[in-house]
């Protein structure tokens, strides 16, 4: 067990804040386009308030959870950049963990449950076919419309590098984040619902959106160099209070059809 939580009932982690997405096509993440739908600033994006909840439970599970953990995170408010957010772990039992994330203000801005519990349903790669992206050109405006229950995506396929992981995404999203494990790098969960974030945008042409939570389970640790497959369908589509919502149904398999994630990822893609 890490000394900082064997120590401590309730541990805390503290960080600041960064919209390292302020330049990014989601311009929910800019000042103005955030102040129109009334927003006080830019939104840290949601994969990096994800990967400040996993700085504990990394912390106190290790490389077992990394390998074949879950964590279920919901996103109540906004962080903004440059405040101080305060992540509190509460350990339910041996293999669970709750976490809460507050503003400089206390209020609560994300819940999130993570365990390192192994009883997972099947992963089964067929029932994630591979699909042809459409051209950039042709993607359909993000509507539940075009996003409807049972859609089958376009998949992403791409060489995990853990290098450029850690030399980019991490530096931007949190470089105090744990990548390492001994003499063991693998690859960190939050880089996972990036991923998740780009099957979106590459299926459909979104305006201003927001990321809402996201629930992983791990299944296995790829290996740098290994070339991934990311494929899914829509699993939920809905409206609440005027804001079109959907949840995406969304696996990771490495070579040889190998699991290495399951998530659901659910997303704002009209704000009203």
């Amino acid at each position: 067990m890490n000394k900082i939580l064997s120590e401590q009932k309730f541990p805390t982690y503290k960080i600041i804040g960064n919209n390292y997405a302020a330049d990014h096509n989601n311009k929910i993440h800019s000042d103005e386009v955030a102040a129109q739908f009334g927003f006080r600033g830019g939104l840290v994006p949601g994969v990096g308030v994800y990967a400040y909840l996993t700085h504990l439970v990394a912390e106190y599970f290790g490389v077992n959870w990394v390998e074949r953990g879950t964590m279920a995170a919901k996103f109540l408010k906004p962080i903004y950049h440059g405040e101080e957010v305060t992540v509190k772990g509460n350990l339910a039992s041996d293999d669970v963990m709750k976490l809460e994330l507050f503003d400089a203000s206390g209020m609560l801005c994300a819940v999130s449950e993570a365990s390192r519990l192994e009883n997972f349903p099947i992963l089964n790669p067929p029932d994630y076919p591979n699909h042809d992206l459409p051209k950039p050109a042709e993607r359909l405006p993000a509507s539940l419309t075009n996003l409807p229950v049972g859609k089958i995506l376009g998949s992403l396929h791409w060489e995990l590098n853990l290098a450029e992981i850690k030399a980019k995404f991490l530096k931007d999203v949190c470089a105090t984040l744990p990548i390492f494990f001994g003499d063991r790098a693998v690859c960190h969960p939050a880089f996972y619902l990036a991923q998740a974030n780009e099957i979106l945008m590459a299926n459909v042409k979104l305006g201003p959106w927001i990321h809402t939570g996201s629930t992983v389970q791990h299944y296995s640790l790829p290996e740098s160099g290994e070339r991934l497959s990311m494929r899914g369908k829509v699993a939920e589509a809905f409206e609440r209070r005027g804001h079109e919502i959907v949840a995406l149904d969304l696996g990771i398999f490495g070579e040889d059809e190998r699991p290495i994630a399951h998530i659901r990822h659910s997303a704002i893609v009209r704000l009203n």
